[in-house]
Parts: structure tokens; sequence; C-alpha cells
């Protein structure tokens, strides 16, 4: 007959937990769950190192990419600036008056004169520091005699559209004339919202004053919005207003638009008796910015 031997269970390992003023407790453990303990106590350091290294590196990443948006956000704006640019000058070149594309082609070509040197208390005029010439008059130079002719001014259109640009001394004191006439006196203003830049303003055919500027938003988060008013300041010190040509004088932007614009002179109002420009910027229903600009002489 064939010896069976009896089925053994399942070999287990034998914990005993001993204290000294306590009972012995025993915990039967299997060899599989042991295996699972130790090799545990083994990957979990593994697995805490290998999570603090791509915690780290997932950090590094993420702050690369945060340093990449910004680069690209500020890349976007600056696109977004030179396409309102392009944008403006291509509705100008679109334009089927050729005055404006020439005075727009023109004003970017001028370079800004050189400041006069001040006066010195010993030339022949005997104007000392801080004495304006009139409007309409011009001095001799230093050391002239006085047979000698003065030249006149140039007729030149390019340097009376870079005089035009750049307020001169003849410019502030016309502007202190105005302000002596009681009622009609207009104070230069700039609320810092927004920037005007490289004025041309001149005589056309027609009786017409042909105006453009830069304009600038110095906050490019805020949109600007409003209109530019003009008006032109006579000899005799009346402001009198002027009508533009519809929706050229309105503005919407976030930086940057050139303004081109015409307006016919009042009636009553020949081109010789226009000293100064008025600009104004209205934006919400209050003026912004205002100053005079003066008007070069009409060509003959």
């Amino acid at each position: 007959m064939e010896s069976r031997r009896p089925m053994m269970t399942d070999e287990k390992y034998s914990l005993l937990l001993m204290r000294d003023d306590c009972r012995v407790r025993r915990l039967r453990v299997s060899p599989l769950a042991l295996r699972l303990l130790t090799v545990s106590l083994v990957l979990l350091p593994l697995l805490a190192a290998f999570g603090v290294w791509a915690g780290f590196s997932f950090w590094q990443a993420n702050r690369t990419l945060v340093n990449q948006n910004q680069a690209l956000d500020r890349d976007l704006k600056e696109a977004r600036v030179e396409l309102e640019r392009l944008s403006n000058l291509e509705s100008l070149l679109r334009s089927s008056d050729p005055e404006e594309l020439r005075a727009l082609l023109g004003s970017a070509a001028l370079a800004s004169p050189p400041a006069p040197a001040p006066a010195k208390p010993g030339d022949a005029n005997g104007a000392g520091d801080g004495v304006v010439t009139a409007p309409g008059q011009i001095h001799a130079p230093a050391g002239a005699q006085a047979g000698e002719q003065t030249p006149l001014p140039s007729d030149d259109p390019t340097q009376a559209g870079v005089d035009a640009r750049v307020p001169d001394a003849a410019s502030q004191a016309v502007a202190a004339a105005v302000a002596d006439t009681p009622g009609e006196a207009r104070e230069a203003l700039s609320t810092g919202e927004a920037r005007v830049d490289n004025v041309t303003v001149r005589h056309g055919s027609g009786k017409r004053l042909r105006i453009n500027f830069d304009l600038t938003n110095p906050d490019p988060k805020k949109q600007l919005g409003g209109q530019a008013l003009f008006s032109v300041v006579a000899a005799d010190g009346r402001i009198q207003p002027l009508k533009v040509e519809p929706d050229t004088n309105r503005f919407q932007i976030s930086r940057f638009k050139k303004i081109v614009t015409s307006a016919p002179l009042p009636d009553g109002l020949a081109p010789a008796d226009v000293q100064t420009l008025v600009v104004e910027l209205e934006a919400e229903g209050r003026i912004i910015y205002r100053e005079q600009y003066p008007v070069p002489a009409p060509e003959k």
C-alpha cells in the first residue's frame, strides 16, 4: 500500500510580540506578505526620491513656459501696435488726395532744426536775454550795418513745414500776445493722456489749411478715443474755429495714429492774417490737450 503524507497547510512565520507587563501576542505572517513588506521598505525611499526629482524638474519646466508666455505676450502687443500703424498708413495711402500723401511722406523726412543761439547783450539790435521778437519783425544779425539788407524768410515749403513743427520764439510771442486779449485766452494744457508730435500746418489751395501730426497714447493698456478740435488765431487776436473734413479728426487708438486733415478758413479771414493754430484733443467730454503752433505765411 502506498503511504500517503498528510496534507500540510501553507507555511507561515510566527511573530511574537512580548512586553514585560503584558501577555505575549502571536502573529502569523505568510512568506509572501513578509517579502512584500521588505520590498516596500526598500522601494518607498526610492519612490520618494524620484518624486522629489520629478517635482523639481516639472517646476523648472513650468518656469520656462511662464517666461516664454510672457515673452510671447510682449511680442504680441508689439505686433498689434505695428499692425495698427500699418493699417493707419494703408488707409492714408488709399486716400485719393495727393496733397495728404505728400504731407505724410514729407513730414517723415524732415529733420528738426537746431535751436537758435540766445541773443547777447552786445548785439546790434540791442535785444538782451529774454527779449522776444514781435511777430512779423525781423532783427538784423549782430554786427550788421545800417545800410545792409536783412535777408527775407525762405519761401521753401519744406522749410516752412519744419518751422511749423517746432515752436520757436516767434510762436511764443504770438501766444503771449493772444493771452493778453481778454476773454479769448487759451492756455496750454496737457493731462498726460495723449502726446502730440511732428505737427505740420501749411496753406493749401482754395484758402484751406492742411494739418497733420502724430498722436500717441502713452498707456497702451487703455484705449484712447475722442476727436481733435482746431481753431486759428487771427492777427487781431480773435480765435475762430475750423470745420475739418468729416471723420478725419476722430481717433480710437491703443498706441499710435497719424492725423491728416484739412479745413477751409473762416469767412472773412485772409490766409495772411492767420497767425497760429490751436490744437485741442477732446476725450470723454473733456479737453486733455491744448497747444498753439505757428502757421507759416502763404506762398506767393
